[in-house]
Formats: C-alpha cells, sequence, structure tokens
C-alpha cells in the first residue's frame, strides 16, 4: 500500500491523505478536513436497530448511494452482502385540489437504490471521492411522508426520541436528510417539525446528489459547501417504532418553535376563566367540508348567552379555523422556518393550540390536535372528530383501523382527550363535488377497477375503493343544537382524566348525529338511527 499527502489552502485549510491499495487497485481517498468545523461524534448506543451505517458512501444524482467500502466491492472474493435499505410507500402530492389524492395519487413503491463502486462511475467526485467526516447525514425515510398526520406519528415520534431523548448526537448538528420519492421538494412542515433536531436546515436526499454542483454554497453541510462523499452515513426507516405518543414529539418541536407559534390567532383575546374555547375547521375544497361554520359559530353565540354551562365550564365562545388545499409549489431547496408556508403551518398550530375544543373533519387535518395545550390547569384539551355518514358505522374499520389514526394515538395516554362525532343523518350529508364525475368515469370504463395494479409494480394499491371514498369525503351540514350536545359532553370529560376513561370503558365516547339529536355508543354503531331505544340519546334543547 502506497499513500500520499497533499494541502490546498485558500477559504478552508483541507488535508487529504490518498491511499491505493495496490492488491485490488481501488484508490481511497480518506478524511477531508476543514479548520472551521470538527468531525461529527454521534452515540452508536443510541442508533436503534432500524438504522444502517454505511461508511464510505457517496450520494448519487436520483437518489443513489454508492459504497466505497472493500467488503462490498464485487472485485472482492470474500465480499459481504450489499445492505439495502426498506421500501416507501407514497401518494403522489397533487397539483390542484379538485380530486383527493387516496384514489389516484397512490404510487409505486420508491426505494433508494444501493450499489458498490465501479470503474465506470460518471463524474470525478465519485471516481475520486473526498471523504467528509465533518458532515453527517441522517437520511430518513417514512412511508406516506407528503401525508401531514403519517409524517407526524411514523417519523417526528421516532425521530424525537433518537435525538432529543436518546441523544445520538449529543454535541454537533447531524444534515436531516428526507428520502422524497421521486425527488420530490419538501414541504413547510417537514423543515418546521424537524427543526429542533439540527441547526442545519432539513433536505432531500435528491438535493445532496445533484451533479455539476461541486463546491457550490449548501447551507445543509457543515462546511457550508455541497460535498457528496461521507465517511459515515446513517440511514433510518421511521414507523413510530420507538413507541412514543406524538403529542410528547409536537412538545418538544413548540418548545424549540418559542415565540414563532402565535398564542392568539384567532383572536380569542384575554378570557376569564371557565370560558370554553373552541376552534371549528372551516374547511374550503371539493370535498369533506363543514358547509355551515358560520351557523355553528352562531349557535355557540347563543349557547353563551343562554348560559353554557358543562365541566366547569360556564362560557363558551367559537372561532372558524380557514382550511384549504395549499396549491402551491414549496420551495426548491431548503425551507426556513420563517418563510411564507412554514408560518401558515405553524400560524393554524397556534390557532389549534389557542383551544379546548378542534372541531375537525376526518382527515389529515385533525392531526393539529397533538399540538393543543392538555395542561388541566390550562382546562385540558380534546379532539372532536367529524364523520360523514356511514365512515364511522360501516366503515368504522377505515375510519379508526389504521395505525395513524387519530383516535389510536390521542388513546395512548388519553392527555389529549379524543371524540368521534359520527353524522347518521342523511339530511346532514351530500355528496362530495367529484361524485358524478367519478360515477361517470365508472360507468364509461375510464375509471379502472379496483383490483388493477400500477403499470410499473405489479400489486395493488391500498388505495380506498370508489365507494369508500365517496363515503368518507361527503359534506355534511351540522345541526347546530345536536354538536352543541357533543360540545357539552366533551367539555364535562376534559378536565378529570378518569371521568374520560370511564366513559370511554362505558361507550360513551362516540357520538352519533341522528334525527333524534345525539346518541352516545360503542365504535362502529351500524343503523343508530334506528336504535335510539337501546342507548342514551341527548334531545336538542
Amino acid at each position: 500500500m502506497s499513500c500520499s499527502f497533499s494541502s490546498r489552502t485558500g477559504l478552508r485549510l483541507q488535508i487529504i491523505v490518498s491511499c491505493i491499495f495496490m492488491d485490488i487497485g481501488i484508490r481511497y481517498t480518506r478524511f477531508v478536513y476543514s479548520q472551521d468545523c470538527t468531525p461529527v461524534r454521534w452515540n452508536q448506543g443510541a442508533l436503534p436497530g432500524y438504522c444502517t451505517v454505511f461508511n464510505s458512501a457517496c450520494v448519487d444524482h436520483g437518489s443513489r448511494i454508492v459504497l466505497h467500502e472493500e467488503r462490498f466491492q464485487i472485485d472482492n472474493i470474500a465480499r459481504e452482502n450489499l445492505p439495502g435499505l426498506p421500501i416507501v410507500q407514497w401518494n403522489l402530492p397533487l397539483r390542484f385540489g379538485a380530486f383527493p389524492d387516496a384514489l389516484g395519487g397512490w404510487q409505486p413503491d420508491f426505494f433508494i437504490h444501493v450499489r458498490p463502486a465501479s470503474k465506470a462511475e460518471p463524474t470525478p467526485s465519485l471516481r475520486h471521492p473526498s471523504w467528509t467526516n465533518c458532515t453527517l447525514p441522517v437520511v430518513l425515510l417514512v412511508d406516506y411522508p407528503y401525508d401531514y398526520k403519517s409524517f407526524v406519528v411514523k417519523a417526528l415520534s421516532d425521530i424525537d426520541k433518537i435525538f432529543r431523548v436518546k441523544a445520538l448526537v449529543p454535541e454537533e448538528d447531524p444534515t436531516l436528510v428526507l428520502a422524497t420519492p421521486a425527488g420530490l421538494a419538501l414541504e413547510p412542515y417537514h423543515a418546521v417539525l424537524l427543526s429542533p433536531y439540527s441547526r442545519l436546515p432539513v433536505v432531500t436526499l435528491a438535493e445532496i446528489g445533484r451533479r455539476a454542483m461541486d463546491g457550490t454554497q449548501a447551507e445543509w453541510s457543515r462546511e457550508g459547501v455541497r460535498v457528496h462523499c461521507f465517511s459515515q452515513l446513517l440511514a433510518c426507516k421511521l414507523n413510530q417504532h420507538e413507541g412514543l405518543a406524538p403529542h410528547v414529539a409536537a412538545s418538544a418541536v413548540l418548545k424549540h418553535l418559542g415565540d414563532i407559534v402565535p398564542t392568539d390567532p384567532l383572536d380569542f383575546g384575554v378570557l376569564p376563566p371557565g370560558v370554553l374555547r373552541v376552534v371549528v375547521e372551516d374547511r374550503v375544497g371539493s370535498w369533506r367540508t363543514i358547509r355551515n361554520v358560520q351557523q355553528i359559530l352562531g349557535a355557540c353565540k347563543e349557547a353563551d348567552a343562554k348560559g353554557f354551562s358543562a365541566g366547569g365550564f360556564t362560557r363558551i365562545i367559537c372561532k372558524s379555523l380557514p382550511v384549504s388545499y395549499d396549491t402551491n409549489p414549496p420551495s426548491v431547496g431548503p425551507i426556513s422556518t420563517t418563510s411564507p408556508g412554514a408560518a401558515a403551518f405553524v400560524a393554524k398550530v397556534g390557532a389549534v393550540r389557542s383551544a379546548h375544543l378542534f372541531v375537525s373533519m376526518v382527515g389529515s387535518n385533525g392531526a393539529h390536535a397533538f399540538f393543543m395545550n392538555h395542561d388541566t390547569v390550562h382546562g385540558g384539551a380534546g379532539l372532536v372528530e367529524v364523520r360523514p355518514c356511514r365512515w364511522g358505522s360501516e366503515h368504522a374499520s377505515r375510519a379508526d383501523g389504521a395505525a395513524e389514526a387519530m383516535a389510536a394515538q390521542l388513546q395512548r395516554d388519553d392527555a389529549i382527550r379524543f371524540f368521534a362525532y359520527n353524522v347518521e343523518d342523511v339530511s346532514q350529508c351530500s355528496p362530495p363535488d367529484y361524485e358524478r364525475q367519478l360515477a361517470a368515469a365508472q360507468a364509461s370504463g375510464q375509471m379502472k377497477p379496483q383490483a388493477t395494479t400500477h403499470n410499473s409494480q405489479p400489486k395493488s394499491s391500498p388505495r380506498y375503493t370508489p365507494e369508500e371514498l365517496v363515503v368518507r369525503d361527503q359534506h355534511v351540514t351540522l345541526r347546530p343544537g345536536t354538536l352543541m350536545a357533543m360540545l357539552r359532553h366533551a367539555a364535562s370529560l376534559l378536565k378529570d382524566k378518569g371521568a374520560y376513561q370511564s366513559a370511554r370503558a362505558a361507550n360513551r365516547l362516540h357520538g352519533y348525529a341522528v334525527p333524534e339529536g345525539l346518541l352516545l355508543g360503542p365504535l362502529g354503531l351500524k343503523n343508530a338511527a334506528a336504535q335510539t331505544s337501546g342507548y342514551e340519546v341527548i334531545r336538542e334543547t
């Protein structure tokens, strides 16, 4: 083996050690040190078993990882099996908000191609790599990264445990790298939610692998310039392995953001103790909206004037939170936590956090409830998840069966109370705007059968059937009096965890809006309107 030493001076001092292993004919440039940063030290004992360590690894165009370690080289007769990484399931984030992505947005599984080095490497930096131990990339893989709720549940909970609780990188800042499928850009919430765990901005794996950009400025590297090849690279497939409740990780994010999160964006004002604050999602779009939010706000004012009373609350004030499908394309490259998109996301978090009860249609926006202030001194907090006709009854396994369902996640420790408001009065439900178009597509044969596989992948998609989709996406026009009965019921259980758990044992956390009023019953109560004689029914007053 022969080695040569060289140095370069300029903005940074680099010391390069190059070695040629004569017996295998492969050149390695082992380390690059910069005078303005130190090697990243990380706690190997804190690395969970679902993570992989790559040594002497480069990131190339197309989210590829190229390994230069001798033990993986094809021309090494004693080589080891090449390590792979788990696949990522995902839905394509849509350009327009006219049709939900649960049906058409499913895509073939994404995977990171890991391969050994070749003599035919396409760029000089891959043929003659300079290894940096100044930047430590931690590549994060998570299913459905463009679904906000899934990302909080599957990714944020694990990341918080790894970096904050276990202190994987206790001193320096790692580079958090999100393996976005097909090289897509980051959403603002990715940047905000991951900001506590490194002072460096989050970056995509595709961005690190961009070619013809060597030496250009890069905020995500500790050198301050683009680097492709790393002494070590970590990769983790996240799936709530650590069992951490999402609201615990959300609290860590809030602590980090501090004053960035507005305390009263909906202008509740300074209120005396005993005033129940309710935020009602005012969703704009072609599916799953509450069509009479203003009428509900009026009912709150009327109830407050008549003398509201529930669970120690003696008044009630309701505010609406405008929500719409964001069709604005995200920024290219790193996203600042103060960017317009990030600021809008944080404002929604602050709005929900200012409430005791958050009334939200079933779906991803309900995940804002993880950030609620659940301190009982504050009055406690709860989510009232509104489910259109038949979704919480006939299709209850879809509504509550997924691991990331709000019912499953909030009931991990009951810190934030969960309530289901199942609308089972057909007069309060109406089809999504796309129903006729979907029916016509099915009738003409343009809509492919559910069992059809994607051309690029021979397996059926996990998406909803057309019937399930239409049921889930119904609009609702809620009878204010029945909803007020549900709010009173929920408010009565916010401050007393024992009373809440007793109510769950008695099947009183699921409310069913039926023509007679509010029926309290178990999950998945089918044909609730015909069973009012067997359950507690709270009549409208």
